[in-house]
């Protein structure tokens, strides 16, 4: 499709960009003097009905949800071809694949984790893992959702759900990536995957796992090749930031791990690898015509989703507001 068929769509995202959070909104968040101060700056900021004051500020998580659902509307609404579209809602199902499958495995009700905006209603996704009737899904999650109930069943370890569906959803991403045959996509979704595949290697190493673990957990697809990170297992962590020190993720890896030797914890490493992402998608912001404007507000409004999360979380939590800042992602503007 031309992309001059989308300067409609472009048009309306641009004037909706003026509308995302800014620095200086995030820092009204963060230095709010009450949780309740915070959700009044997110309801300012369009978020929530306009009509209607929330005062309770634990109302945060239903509006954040109300918000994403709003964002995947209005593009699905003004799209040209909203079917590329569904590369970023499958996510969503396979994150409820899980809550729907861990449910089941340990008796217990996680109905409230659920997420509205994925491509298959959350109750026709639960009435299919639940009755075994797994004709209708994607080829690729169906095999994810059998795997998982067949691995569990011989394990009884319900985190092998995570490593399955995980893997799953970025094999499946990155197929329906190529073909939309969307350049700017396929490029997203496998940085998103070295990024993840780079923290997985980490975490693997920390947990003094073997290569064969490690080897199940790494997603293919990505511009890194695994046996990399398969072959530095055994060696020290210097080795894979000299191994990847000339590729676009030298100075991510050397920059995270320092701060993992420092404090023991990844929570900074993945703050990098989001910022990493982020940085990737605002080159959509300098593209006139074409999809990509409408791929990077996408992302641009789930990294804020994110940001105004961490932020609501820490107020009603008492976090210093030093440490909340250390936790929050880039800006898209």
């Amino acid at each position: 499709m031309s992309d001059t068929k989308y300067a409609y769509a472009v048009g309306r995202i641009r004037s909706m960009e003026r509308k995302l959070l800014d620095k200086i909104g995030i820092e009204r968040m963060v230095h709010a003097s009450s949780p309740e101060e915070a959700l009044k700056v997110l309801m300012d900021a369009g978020y929530g009905d306009s009509n209607a004051r929330v005062s309770d500020a634990f109302e945060y998580e239903r509006i954040l949800r109300e918000e994403n659902k709003k964002v995947y509307k209005l593009i699905k609404e003004i799209a040209p071809e909203p079917e590329v579209f569904d590369l970023f809602l499958i996510k969503n199902d396979y994150h409820n694949a899980k809550v729907i499958l861990k449910a089941e495995f340990l008796n217990q009700d996680f109905d409230e984790l659920l997420l509205d905006t994925g491509s298959i209603p959350e109750a026709k996704l639960k009435m299919m893992i639940k009755e075994r009737n797994t004709s209708d899904m994607p080829v690729r999650m169906k095999k994810a959702v059998e795997e998982s109930i067949d691995t569990f069943n011989r394990t009884g370890d319900p985190q092998v759900i995570d490593l399955i569906m995980d893997k799953a959803c970025f094999q499946h991403m990155k197929e329906m990536a190529v073909h939309s045959n969307v350049k700017f996509a396929k490029d997203l979704v496998e940085i998103m995957i070295d990024t993840i595949n780079i923290k997985t290697y980490l975490r693997v190493k920390r947990m003094n796992k073997s290569w064969d673990f490690l080897d199940k957990a790494l997603i293919p697809g990505g511009r890194i090749d695994a046996k990399i990170f398969i072959g530095k297992l055994e060696g020290p962590l210097e080795s894979i930031v000299d191994e990847l020190r000339y590729t676009p993720y030298g100075a991510l890896l050397e920059e995270g791990i320092e701060s993992y030797k420092k404090t023991g914890t990844l929570i900074y490493f993945e703050k990098l690898c989001d910022d990493f992402v982020m940085d990737f998608v605002k080159k959509a912001k300098y593209i006139a015509l074409g999809i990509e404007p409408l791929i990077g507000y996408l992302m641009a409004k789930e990294n804020e989703i994110k940001i105004a999360r961490i932020i609501m979380v820490g107020k009603i939590n008492g976090m210093p507001d030093d440490i909340i800042k250390e936790r929050l992602r880039e800006v898209y503007v």
